[in-house]
């Protein structure tokens, strides 16, 4: 507008051509030079919802890693393995149909192809306080008591669970406890006080088998068969207790 004003001042079809068109010019950098910023494009970030969902399924996958390894280090899963830690999940964490469904699919998963116990165990210490570990040791035992019996090989997998977990000694031994008592019975079954060393345990243990042992007094009939089997079995029982409670 302001070149054709100034054209028709001037006077003559070629200036008035030659200033619009530079009135354009000019009015079109003025523009660029002027403009309004438009809307800033904000970059979508996950939803709540989605993180935490992502860290449910990262801690129920290494919780199941865990309880895999306890189940699996006396043999093969079994269904009431399977149930102890349905429940664990369901009763304890509050799991929901739909993350128990993903529960039973890690199982799988770590069936097919056991991950790190280490790994696993250290990412469940950054996801829980102490007591809350305790805890899970807890359930860990529970598991792996399900036939009734701590098998060496269980006992081993557990203290490198709580090794992982970051666990002291005698937070160990608080769980032990829970699960085989202070072991004074134990103790005094093979004639000893919990202050006796391994090789006095294991000493006293075979001792007392080889007096007991039922055909020692085969000859006396069945009834010093069946008292004797009962005493061999309480030796034997409190052994494996001592064993259990000292995690050896």
């Amino acid at each position: 507008m302001l070149g054709l004003a100034v054209g028709l001042l001037i006077g003559g079809p070629l200036p008035i051509v030659l200033l619009i068109v530079a009135g354009v010019l000019v009015g079109h950098q003025v523009d660029e030079l002027n403009v309004l910023p438009g809307p800033a494009v904000e970059v979508p970030r996950p939803s709540r919802v989605s993180q935490d969902t992502a860290a449910q399924r990262h801690f129920a996958r290494h919780l199941c890693a865990l309880f895999i390894e306890v189940a699996r280090a006396d043999g093969e899963l079994v269904r009431d393995e399977v149930r102890v830690v349905r429940e664990y999940f369901a009763e304890r964490l509050r799991y929901g149909p739909e993350a128990l469904d993903l529960v039973r699919r890690f199982l799988k998963e770590h069936l097919a192809r056991p991950p790190s116990l280490e790994d696993s165990a250290a990412a469940c210490r950054d996801e829980l306080n102490v007591p809350s570990r305790l805890l899970l040791l807890d359930a860990l035992y529970g598991l792996a008591l399900v036939d009734g019996q701590l098998h060496r090989a269980e006992q081993e997998t557990l203290r490198r669970v709580a090794q992982g977990l970051g666990l002291t000694e005698e937070q160990l031994r608080s769980v032990t406890a829970r699960h085989f008592g202070d072991g004074e019975v134990h103790y005094t079954r093979l004639g000893l006080t919990p202050d006796a060393s391994d090789a006095d345990v294991k000493s006293a243990f075979r001792r007392l088998a080889a007096m007991h042992h039922p055909d020692r007094v085969a000859q006396l009939g069945p009834g010093a068969v069946e008292e004797a089997s009962r005493r061999f079995q309480e030796i034997r029982e409190a052994y494996d207790k001592i064993r259990g409670l000292r995690g050896g």
